[in-house]
């Protein structure tokens, strides 16, 4: 929680948060632009405001009840019950209720040591849909750490189900039902053709109502949340509340684009901004865990961050674009390409790299031992190397971490006035020794016993050589000095301006 605003799950056994809603405007509401070719008298002769004409007008908002009576028995209410953690007692002081009237709802006598009591099993709700043969799709969120799943249709029935696998990078899980005569199986949509201002519904069990139907428009398409480095949500504003998590997000065909997931809320209440997980997205990783149980991304081995202003000024980049490579994991498939740190990775195979999400869904959606050219900035000269893309392990991109340097570094300094930044030298090391408030340095997040490791495209060892690299830049007139540091074993680059 940020400043008392809530990105919130919407479903599963913590009260979750929603998604937003909107008030439709009425058929006969009509959009006008101005005309600034016609002027027109008012009845006392006066010149009034140009005249307007009409350039836009609503249409008949659709009837959606055909299409809900069709796609609503697919949408089902996932009832969860998961263990609560046990309280227990540490060392051997017994049981505290031991002879007293709490003593039977605590444990028995001569528990030293061992358990206090059971608490209650936790209770939630969320939704999910039928796609094929009994497979439902729903939110990870919804069904993590369940031990007992039910299913209940809209024609009561209720139905134990079991999980097929999830997929907490994406929040995308897997369940299966068998019994009897099952829904139809919904159709996905193409997520990619929704735009801005496309309407869109909703189904799903809102406080566990039961199935309920909203609608809206899409308000905007690749929105990052920070839930996670694969994210590329839908931002939607039909009502979506607790226990709609994992509902489907239909297009005005009735095709699924979207599975809801998360709100952006200052009071954890709906108010107009939802997320949904793109159809494009999810199709795929559901098929995978359908065959596989699980999913398999491709991997590259580096650390990235995003090229931001202050880092084009830095480097004399024309726009703020690409990924820039922190670090390099030893025997990766980056290393092996000859990749290095500094490197600005611009494209990956056909897909062009604006923001860091776009390298990071494209290389985990590519196969692993598939060949792909990179387009590469090194040292302000443009260059293609090849990667062969490896696959993801769970452990294959955790960072080693080592010891932060937490005291003032010792010895005579350097002050960069300039940006805010004292420099010393500590056991060999040149590490940050002060960050002035409210300099440029302060606003990039710097911290004092930051380790630095290259200024611009140097590796300083003394002060002096710092205020070399500083000095340079400035003559340059480059807007912002680019500086690498290290900080709690990771490694990261980060552009510091001048100060005006």
């Amino acid at each position: 929680m940020n400043r008392g605003v809530v990105v919130g799950a919407v479903g599963g056994l913590v009260a979750g948060v929603s998604l937003g809603a909107i008030a439709l405007a009425s058929p006969s509401f009509a959009l006008f632009s101005q005309n600034g070719s016609s002027v027109a008298a008012s009845a006392a002769g006066q010149v009034a405001l140009p005249a307007i004409a009409q350039q836009a007008r609503w249409g008949n908002l659709p009837n959606l009840a055909d299409l809900v009576q069709s796609a609503s028995p697919s949408v089902v209410q996932i009832n969860v019950r998961s263990s609560a953690k046990v309280r227990t007692m540490s060392g051997q002081e017994g049981n505290p209720f031991e002879g007293t009237p709490f003593e039977r709802f605590f444990g028995a006598p001569g528990q030293g040591g061992g358990q206090m009591g059971e608490m209650p099993d936790q209770r939630g709700s969320g939704s999910g849909f039928f796609i094929e043969g009994g497979y439902i799709v729903t939110n990870n969120h919804v069904v993590q750490d369940a031990t007992k799943m039910t299913v209940v249709m809209t024609d009561g029935r209720e139905l134990n189900a079991t999980l097929v696998g999830t997929d907490p990078k994406t929040d995308l899980a897997v369940i299966k039902v068998d019994g009897g005569s099952l829904p139809k199986a919904l159709s996905w949509g193409a997520s990619n053709n929704a735009r801005p201002g496309d309407s869109v519904f909703a189904i799903g069990a809102p406080f566990g109502l039961g199935n309920t139907v909203t609608a809206g428009i899409v308000s905007a398409r690749g929105r990052d949340i920070r839930s996670g480095q694969y994210d590329d949500y839908i931002q939607i504003d039909a009502p979506i509340n607790p226990g709609n998590s994992g509902g489907p997000l239909f297009d005005a065909t009735g095709s699924v684009i979207g599975v809801n997931s998360a709100i952006y809320s200052p009071t954890g209440g709906s108010v107009g901004v939802g997320f949904s997980i793109p159809s494009d997205q999810a199709r795929g990783i559901v098929q995978q865990i359908i065959q596989t149980g699980s999913v398999q991304r491709g991997w590259l081995g580096v650390g990235i961050g995003q090229v931001t202003p202050d880092i084009a000024a830095s480097l004399n980049l024309s726009a703020a674009k690409g990924a820039l490579v922190n670090s390099v994991t030893d025997g990766s498939p980056a290393a092996k390409a000859g990749l290095k740190e500094g490197d600005i990775i611009l494209s990956f195979g056909d897909k062009q790299v604006d923001h860091i999400q776009d390298l990071t869904r494209a290389v985990a959606d590519t196969k692993a031992g598939t060949t792909r050219d990179m387009k590469i900035v090194r040292d302000g000269r443009q260059q293609t190397v090849k990667v062969n893309i490896a696959a993801l392990k769970d452990d294959a991109v955790k960072p080693v971490l080592a010891s932060a340097t937490t005291g003032a570094a010792q010895g005579d300094g350097l002050s960069l006035p300039d940006l805010g930044l004292g420099l010393s030298i500590d056991d060999g090391d040149l590490v940050v020794a002060s960050v002035k408030i409210n300099s440029p340095a302060s606003d990039a997040g710097i911290r004092v016993g930051d380790k630095v490791v290259k200024v611009n495209s140097a590796t300083p060892t003394s002060l002096d050589a710092a205020k070399k690299a500083v000095d340079e830049a400035k003559a340059a007139k480059r807007g912002a000095v680019l500086f690498q540091f290290e900080r709690a074993g990771a490694k990261f680059f980060v552009g510091v301006p001048f100060s005006e």
